[in-house]
């Protein structure tokens, strides 16, 4: 977590140059584009789909061009990366096949505006689609999974629930949006994207976003019809106890998780204040909670056996 912060905390300092896409082309067929060797046969019932957060930030070329995109083939940028990747693993991996891709994701300053993320998001999805397609023709081999992401990442989950064919939804276990929103517009045409209801619901969208008071809102990641409480798996105003003096309930004007007991002057950053005021916890929304979500996963897959094994042959 801690070079996650870093990572953020440099990324201010950036030269304003003229706007450049990569024009890169990646084969997710290369095992180098993905965390472990996707390749590599799962030996496990279930697998993971995971999809990374903001990790870098804009850099200038030898020519003088600023970039706005990460390069998954450049050492830098796939080192940046490696926290967040072990992160991940240690939540969803446990019991389940763990793949994740390198892609092409925006650099933090384009999330300074809606408009700069909907100009250059395009190009990152394009990746994600990309390796979830490589994935599941050539990996999945037909087993049940989760799809997942945190920030950016949850950006990218969203987007890929709304490609998802009658199989891979029958095949998806639940899509965990993490730190990011999901919209009332999202939903509108999608009618796989439904919000999770209890810790067992399967099919379902897992979306939350935290902070100490609503003043603390981040306007990119809001607003989102979803909100469930990862320490009760309830949507309702009840209130979780986190640990001996910490407290979660939702905020149901706004949909966001509101914790109590925190220091928020803990958890701010001067530099990050054009993105997360103060008593913003973006950058704890894995951590907080990285038992309950482990265990949640793990929760999810039993039931999807369960139900799995109750369906009459020929249904």
């Amino acid at each position: 977590m801690k070079s996650f912060i870093i990572i953020f905390a440099i990324a201010l300092f950036w030269t304003g140059c003229k706007e450049q896409d990569q024009d890169i082309n990646l084969k997710y067929s290369d095992p180098q584009l993905w965390y472990r060797n996707a390749n590599k046969a799962g030996n496990k019932s279930f697998d993971v789909f995971y999809l990374l957060p903001t990790c870098v930030w804009d850099r200038v070329d030898t020519n003088g061009d600023t970039l706005h995109y990460a390069d998954p083939q450049l050492f830098s940028d796939r080192e940046a990366m490696q926290p967040s990747f072990e992160l991940a693993e240690q939540i969803f991996g446990h019991d389940a096949n763990f793949y994740s891709p390198y892609y092409r994701q925006l650099a933090l300053q384009s999330w300074r505006s809606d408009s700069l993320v909907n100009a250059r998001f395009p190009h990152a999805f394009d990746d994600v689609k990309q390796a979830f397609d490589y994935y599941m023709k050539s990996v999945n081999n037909g087993r049940p999974f989760v799809l997942a992401g945190f920030s950016q990442g949850g950006k990218c989950v969203v987007e890929l629930l709304k490609t998802l064919s009658n199989e891979q939804c029958r095949q998806l276990v639940a899509a965990y949006v993490i730190g990011y929103k999901v919209t009332a517009l999202d939903t509108l045409n999608y009618k796989q994207i439904k919000p999770a209801t209890s810790e067992k619901d399967l099919g379902v969208t897992i979306c939350y976003n935290s902070v100490a008071s609503a003043d603390a809102i981040c306007p990119v990641l809001y607003p989102s019809v979803f909100c469930i409480n990862p320490i009760n798996w309830s949507t309702s105003t009840t209130q979780a106890t986190l640990n001996d003096s910490v407290t979660i309930h939702i905020n149901k004007q706004y949909n966001v998780l509101v914790l109590d007991g925190f220091n928020p002057d803990n958890y701010y950053l001067k530099s990050l204040d054009f993105l997360f005021k103060k008593g913003n916890y973006h950058l704890q929304e894995l951590s907080f909670y990285h038992q309950n979500l482990s265990e949640n996963v793990k929760t999810r897959f039993q039931t999807f056996s369960s139900k799995k094994s109750e369906t009459p042959v020929g249904m």
